[in-house]
């Protein structure tokens, strides 16, 4: 977690940096003066000041000017914003510990760590702990055909295959099915997963067969219960689809698990 916060500060410290190198390449190379505006009823006047800001300046119709003028002013802003917060974050990479209190229980003996229950456990162990709580799958029909995953688990469709696989492969904890009780129906998600970022768990549907009308009202039902219920499109909630005619997008899956899942 200490190291997620620095590599966010980092980022950060860097584009701050990339944004003030760049505006000023572009204010270098402007019209000395600024710009002032002045309305009249409807009508807006422009003047470019060059000597000092009592100065009411030269009224100009210069639109590019103008426009060049205006665009010095935000940019100076920006770059003024951006020296006051890297002036801010500086000193916390300067003098932010490089062992945090997360570091504490890990650089524990295993002897001590046996006498004590962590205030916080390492990511590994938290993960751990996640999989390896158990719960009750969903049957399986005999006859049905097998699809089976990296991890080992038993899927329903190829789709949910390639998706389970991307999950393992990319090192995102995951529970297939796990059940989940909503004003009296249970439904088993296709994917409970862990962001491990945050530690949040968030749910992924794979909605195989959208071109069955029937399919499609069930489960849009179903999307509108998870939504009474808080587990929400874009929040906590991830879906894919596909039709007959439109087969799963693996790059949709492989943004997911960049952007959304780690």
């Amino acid at each position: 977690m200490n190291k997620n916060f620095i590599e966010l500060v980092n980022e950060r410290s860097n584009n701050l940096t990339k944004l003030i190198n760049s505006c000023s390449k572009y204010l270098s190379e402007c019209p000395e003066g600024r710009l002032r505006i002045k309305r009249q009823g409807l009508t807006l006047y422009y003047y470019h000041v060059t000597d000092n800001h009592k100065s009411n300046g030269v009224l100009t119709y210069d639109k590019p000017l103008i426009r060049t003028l205006a665009q010095k002013a935000y940019l100076k802003d920006l770059v003024k914003s951006a020296q006051s917060e890297l002036k801010v974050l500086h000193p916390i990479l300067k003098r932010y510990s490089d062992r945090t209190y997360e570091d504490i229980y890990p650089d524990l003996s295993q002897d001590r760590k046996d006498l004590i229950q962590p205030y916080i456990l390492p990511d590994d162990e938290y993960k751990e702990k996640w999989l390896n709580t158990p719960y009750k799958r969903k049957g399986f029909k005999e006859g049905t055909p097998v699809f089976t995953t990296l991890k080992g688990d038993r899927v329903r469709s190829k789709s949910e295959q390639i998706i389970a696989d991307r999950l393992y492969i990319h090192n995102i904890p995951y529970k297939y099915e796990y059940p989940i009780a909503i004003n009296g129906i249970v439904y088993h998600t296709d994917f409970r997963i862990l962001r491990m970022s945050d530690r949040k768990e968030l749910f992924y549907e794979h909605f195989g067969k959208m071109g069955d009308p029937q399919y499609a009202n069930d489960n849009i039902q179903r999307i509108n219960n998870y939504s009474q219920n808080n587990i929400i499109l874009g929040d906590n909630l991830y879906a894919t689809f596909e039709t007959n005619e439109k087969p799963l997008d693996v790059r949709v899956v492989d943004k997911l698990i960049n952007e959304q899942f780690r």
